[in-house]
């Protein structure tokens, strides 16, 4: 499986390692000893890459929203309205769910803990926000606090993704669940 984490050698092992560990397990249960066992290192190897589990959850944390934020700007560039910019992005989340699934889970699983600690322009947020500020000045989109549109957008495209887990066989089959939810957010926004 192809990671966002393009490292080769010991780092990438304790990368694709850790990542591994906590996407199914969460940080919190994952211990510096787990990761380089899972890795095939010594603790005293993963150091000479880590300063410690924060240090190493950071940094993938970081490539993942960085990567993330990167491809969500080349939408907002785009000539498409707002509302076909919002049901894009819907769309580039859960592709990269698909094709990048342990990343995906541990940036969802991780944000709370991590959000405050990466710089402000790898944020997501804020491209989104620049998408809902055009589409309410080009009254595409019903007025509103512009944050308060950031937290139903997100938590209409992203709750589905950290539920999917544990309820994969109750939702409907990926590729309609993520029709649904591009429907439900094109309607909301129109």
């Amino acid at each position: 499986m192809q990671h966002l984490l393009g490292y080769d050698g010991k780092k990438g092992e304790i990368l694709k390692a850790s990542l591994s560990l906590f996407a199914a397990k969460g940080y919190d249960a994952v211990s510096v000893r787990d990761i380089a066992k899972a890795a095939g290192v010594s603790e005293a190897a993963l150091y000479k890459h880590f300063k410690g589990k924060e240090d190493m959850a950071l940094y993938i944390f970081t490539v993942i929203i960085s990567d993330y934020t990167e491809r969500i700007k080349q939408i907002e560039c785009g000539e498409n309205s707002a509302v076909s910019k919002l049901c894009r992005i819907v769309e580039i989340t859960y592709d990269l769910y698909r094709e990048y699934p342990a990343e995906i889970r541990f940036a969802l699983l991780s944000q709370y803990s991590f959000w405050d600690l990466v710089d402000e322009e790898i944020k997501p947020h804020f491209v989104i926000r620049k998408i809902l500020e055009e589409g309410m000045e080009k009254g595409e989109i019903p007025r509103q606090e512009v944050y308060f549109w950031i937290i139903v957008f997100t938590g209409i495209m992203l709750q589905p993704l950290n539920q999917y887990p544990y309820f994969h066989d109750a939702l409907p089959e990926f590729d309609t669940l993520k029709t649904k939810i591009t429907s439900l957010i094109s309607k909301l926004f129109s």
